[in-house]
């Protein structure tokens, strides 16, 4: 479409194709233009940027750390090891191995140290008790957890993620089937600006549909295994993220609707946000008097959960709704 050379990659959305050396120029330049025009990142951040190994997370750290001479800013990486065996180790090893290429440091941090436990240690114990709570509920509850704590305690101003157009438009349907209008209002390009605690969420690849990012960092030589989460297969996304992939085969431009959809909805309910303190067992930020962090590991530990229901003793607090039923239904009588 621009130089006549052989084409790499069709981008449906400017009606043509590109080769590789004009596709990588394009899909950098419409990243940085992301990052600029919504203030994702100011002169003098301490930017965490999480990363699993995979291709998102990778072209993630791989674009904000080329842009931030430019721009001004620092960046690291936080990985999470939930203890995902036959998984996670090969994802963190592609990722020791693109970080050391670009000379980008990065910190770990395990579920095992900061929960107790890992997610395969938690998976048994949710399959002993009929799998009313699934793995992926469970996994990305510790996972914010841990990464926000890691990347305040190493002094990040920003954190991160390689969200991308195909993940925000996956959670605003999962979301909506939910009625979960709390999370289909608080998840934007930018999230958690000003609440004591918690590192603010950008997200640089939000406008970016998966194929894309996929063929940039192949192009980039960002290597990773192509190994699969063995819970996936538990996670309402799967099927959700099939039925998206169906629909805009059949009718191009779906998915950005989709996207539309969302900030247009996010504008107009404007719910006001939770008010953040602290988990009285824990201490980490909260909305809630126990944050669900804790509430899982109580479902899941039996020591712990004494440790719950004492600082709730001690503490005597009011519980909304939810978390009272959780605590009486799910914790109280394990």
């Amino acid at each position: 479409m621009v130089c006549g050379k052989p084409a790499l990659a069709r981008v449906s959305y400017l009606g043509g194709h590109l080769c590789g050396e004009h596709f990588v120029e394009y899909f950098e330049a419409r990243v940085k233009r992301t990052v600029e025009r919504f203030g994702l990142v100011v002169p003098g951040d301490r930017v965490a940027v999480a990363v699993s190994g995979g291709k998102d997370s990778l072209t993630t750290l791989y674009l904000l750390n080329k842009f931030s001479r430019e721009m001004g800013f620092t960046v690291f990486g936080v990985a999470v090891d939930e203890g995902i065996r036959g998984y996670r180790e090969y994802k963190l090893e592609a990722l020791r191995r693109v970080a050391e290429r670009i000379g980008v440091g990065i910190v770990v941090g395990s579920f095992k140290e900061h929960v107790g436990m890992t997610l395969d240690e938690a998976v048994v114990r949710l399959r002993e008790k009929g799998f009313k709570i699934k793995p992926c509920s469970v996994c990305g509850v510790f996972r914010r957890y841990v990464m926000n704590r890691v990347a305040r305690e190493s002094g990040a101003t920003k954190l991160a993620t390689g969200h991308n157009l195909d993940d925000e438009v996956q959670v605003f349907v999962m979301n909506a089937l939910k009625a979960h209008f709390e999370g289909m209002s608080r998840e934007g390009i930018i999230t958690r600006l000003g609440e004591p605690g918690l590192v603010p969420r950008i997200k640089p690849l939000y406008f970016v549909p998966e194929k894309e990012v996929l063929i940039y960092s192949m192009v980039r030589g960002l290597d990773t295994p192509f190994v699969e989460c063995p819970y996936v297969v538990h996670a309402l996304r799967h099927p959700v993220r099939h039925w998206i992939n169906r629909v805009e085969e059949e009718d191009r431009g779906f998915k950005y609707r989709l996207l539309a959809s969302k900030e247009i909805f996010r504008k107009k309910i404007s719910m006001p946000p939770g008010r953040t303190s602290k988990c009285i067992v824990c201490g980490e930020p909260s909305s809630k008097p126990v944050c669900k962090a804790c509430l899982f590991r109580a479902y899941l530990d039996r020591k712990y959960k004494e440790k719950v229901l004492e600082a709730l003793r001690c503490g005597k607090v009011r519980l909304d709704s939810d978390s009272r039923f959780f605590i009486e239904e799910k914790v109280s009588k394990l």
